[in-house]
């Protein structure tokens, strides 16, 4: 079927598969140049080398998947450095991303969280979302964000606003991409331990650099356990919320002549007997532990054949699965018994992407195609270990996509334009299923083109303007186009079927966006109002024994963001870095129908988010004293009868973090989270962990 005519009118639905492989034999056969590799990295330099770390600073590829620099594109997009990583406390991406980006994150005890921009409720888990995760350039492979950890990352791009133009569906609020360490240059290598609150210890380490002189090569891994249980901020020990969890990674690079390289990389997670608390309103009854692994390998070609023309392909496959345990059987009244497993699944993408860059003088064209497959399988157990029929179906989804973003300077450079789009197709699938015998397996299809535009201008004085309009969508789930399952309640037979005729969630977003740079007095400031109208959201439709689904609510998004830095250190000329920085999300609206004539509050949207504080550098001794103030927030109480809305209350969070390095190889560092006990919690029943302290030594050769 063929959604949005008005939208699609020069696209030929019946041609889309051809013409989409025969676009991408095209850009095959088209060599293209650029200056630097998917992720932003020149391939002949070393991220390790301070001089050329400031310069890629400058740089970004995320909002137009070529490398540019970040105040001559007229998207939003925030980049978290390696110093910033370091000096923020938290082990996870999402922690980073909510103090130093101020977007929305859910997170629970037992290694659970995700992530929700510009005033989507935030998501952790399915396939389908709103915002999306890469790893240097290709999807990450993770519904959990837990999953992803901060230690070896180099610096992390947040692309705030749609970019289905370039990435497809899930890109709806923005996408997150993490780049990866990679060192190039002299080998190098660390090793790490620490120890702190809650009978916590951790082991890391890595080696990088040039092995041969076309050859180099990046080893990291790191372990890290909580032995004990955490203690929340009024003092009380939150039980069963124990974990073990491991990580590492693996990058072999080669030049292949001056011109041309490749690359592997593998990266992984392993969490082991990770607890799980459930609610505090259920006390322990709802206590279990899981067991998550998660792993990605992608090979890479890129390289210069012309001046002019550059051809990069990546072919990655990554995996997560997850295995849930339960100590207690039963809902009403739960009963305690031996450890079960209840419920497990696996989560396969595979893909590839070619991307080509043509420079026409001081202008730019980006072309390219993705593919990409994923596959969901569900298992479900009873208590004595024999199967059972899975809540949701085993499902896959084919994607083929193709895309062009052009990059136009005028007027001496000042002014930059930026207009693409891309164009989808889906093939949903949901499969026969072991011994889910209520269920009838489905197909469908479906395919969406993305628009995006935007204009930047610098002025002399320092200031710049910017603004985008773009598409987005998320697409419908297999269940939802083509799911079919019958169960019967109190003798009447229930009937849950997909909609083949859905059409995607979409989304049209406005912003703009006042920036301001000044190297003299040291201050970087950007502002930008941003606007969002959802249509065609998918809901649940209920007409008698039959529930189905249909495109028939909105939402309306409405909010300021800002973020600013000023190194008084540089600009009084100390011989050290004194910087005061904020960043914060305002939502003046956030609302969704919930009907055809009422409106409500977005759940699990703050307010507001603001991150402030204080970062201090002399090359030998760095610290970093961090404020988050979240305000209020509407939810669901799910214990109380009939599920009332509540409202959260507010909360200010202080962290602290300082390092000092000696006799040039030796660093200590003391992590200090949640400084003052505060007692919050962002999720109501998950209450956060209370004062903390971790400290750790490393050696750097």
């Amino acid at each position: 079927m063929s959604h949005h005519p008005s939208s699609l009118s020069l696209l030929k639905r019946g041609c889309s598969r051809t013409c989409l492989a025969v676009f991408a034999l095209l850009f095959i056969l088209n060599p293209v140049h650029a200056s630097a590799s998917e992720d932003g990295r020149p391939y002949s330099e070393s991220a390790s080398e301070s001089a050329k770390v400031e310069q890629l600073e400058e740089m970004v590829v995320t909002a137009t998947r070529s490398p540019e620099e970040i105040r001559e594109i007229p998207a939003k997009v925030e980049v978290i450095d390696r110093q910033e990583i370091e000096l923020t406390s938290g082990e996870t991406i999402t922690e980073q991303l909510k103090k130093n980006s101020s977007i929305g994150v859910i997170e629970y005890p037992g290694a659970l969280a995700g992530i929700g921009i510009r005033g989507f409720r935030p998501e952790f888990s399915g396939i389908t979302k709103h915002s999306l995760i890469l790893i240097n350039g290709r999807p990450a492979g993770a519904t959990n964000l837990a999953t992803i950890t901060s230690d070896n990352i180099e610096r992390i791009e947040v692309l705030k606003g749609p970019a289905s133009s370039l990435y497809g569906g899930e890109a709806m609020g923005g996408v997150i991409n993490v780049i990866t360490r990679r060192n190039t240059g002299t080998l190098a290598g660390r090793a790490e331990a620490g120890f702190g609150s809650f009978r916590t210890n951790f082991q890391k380490g890595g080696i990088g650099g040039r092995i041969w002189k076309n050859l180099d090569l990046d080893i990291a891994a790191r372990r890290y356990e909580q032995a004990g249980d955490i203690e929340m901020g009024n003092g009380e020990e939150r039980k069963h919320t124990g974990f073990i969890t491991r990580d590492g990674s693996f990058h072999l690079g080669m030049d292949i002549g001056s011109h041309w390289r490749t690359d592997l990389t593998v990266d992984g997670y392993q969490g082991r007997d990770i607890e799980t608390p459930g609610d505090t309103f259920d006390g322990d009854a709802r206590s279990g532990y899981k067991d998550i692994d998660r792993y990605g390998v992608d090979f890479r070609l890129g390289g210069q054949v012309t001046r002019d023309y550059r051809l990069d392909i990546t072919a990655y496959h990554t995996g997560e699965s997850s295995e849930y345990y339960k100590r207690y059987y039963g809902w009403s009244s739960p009963v305690e018994v031996s450890p079960y497993r209840s419920y497990d699944y696996d989560i396969y993408w595979t893909g590839v992407q070619v991307k080509n860059q043509y420079d026409w003088g001081i202008h730019r064209i980006v072309a390219g195609f993705d593919w990409q497959d994923i596959d969901r399988t569900s298992r479900s157990y009873n208590l004595d270990g024999s199967r059972k029929a899975p809540y949701s179906p085993d499902e896959s989804r084919e994607n083929w996509a193709g895309y062009v973003e052009t990059i136009w300077r005028f007027m001496d450079e000042r002014l930059t334009v930026t207009a693409g789009g891309r164009y989808d197709t889906f093939d949903v699938e949901t499969r026969k299923t072991p011994y889910k015998t209520d269920f009838i397996p489905g197909s469908d299809d479906f395919s969406q083109f993305s628009p995006r535009g935007g204009v930047n201008y610098l002025f002399d004085n320092g200031l710049r303007v910017h603004t985008t309009l773009g598409q987005a969508f998320v697409p419908p789930a297999a269940a939802q186009l083509a799911g079919y399952s019958e169960r019967v309640v109190g003798g009447v037979t229930m009937i849950t079927k997909g909609n083949p005729d859905l059409d995607p969630e979409t989304s049209l977003t406005f912003d703009f966006g006042l920036g301001y740079e000044n190297p003299a007095l040291a201050l970087n400031f950007d502002m930008t109002y941003f606007h969002t109208e959802v249509d065609d959201k998918i809901t649940r439709l209920k007409n008698g024994n039959v529930t189905t689904y249909e495109n028939s609510l909105s939402a309306r998004m409405d909010g300021m963001e800002w973020e600013l830095q000023w190194d008084f250190g540089k600009y009084l000329d100390w011989n050290r870095s004194i910087s005061l920085f904020t960043n914060a999300t305002w939502m003046i609206r956030a609302e969704e129908e919930n009907s055809r004539d009422n409106w409500e509050d977005i759940h699990n949207v703050a307010t507001y988010t603001v991150n402030y504080g204080l970062m201090y550098d002399d090359g030998m001794f760095d610290a970093r004293l961090h404020f988050r103030s979240q305000g209020t927030m509407k939810d669901y109480d799910w214990n109380a009868v009939g599920y009332p809305v509540i409202c959260y209350p507010c909360f200010t969070v202080a962290d602290l973090v300082m390092g000092a390095t000696f006799l040039d190889h030796h660093r200590v560092m003391l992590r200090v989270d949640n400084l003052f006990d505060k007692y919050y919690y962002e999720k109501k029943g998950f209450p956060k962990p209370g004062i903390a302290a971790y400290l750790s030594y490393r050696f750097e050769f």
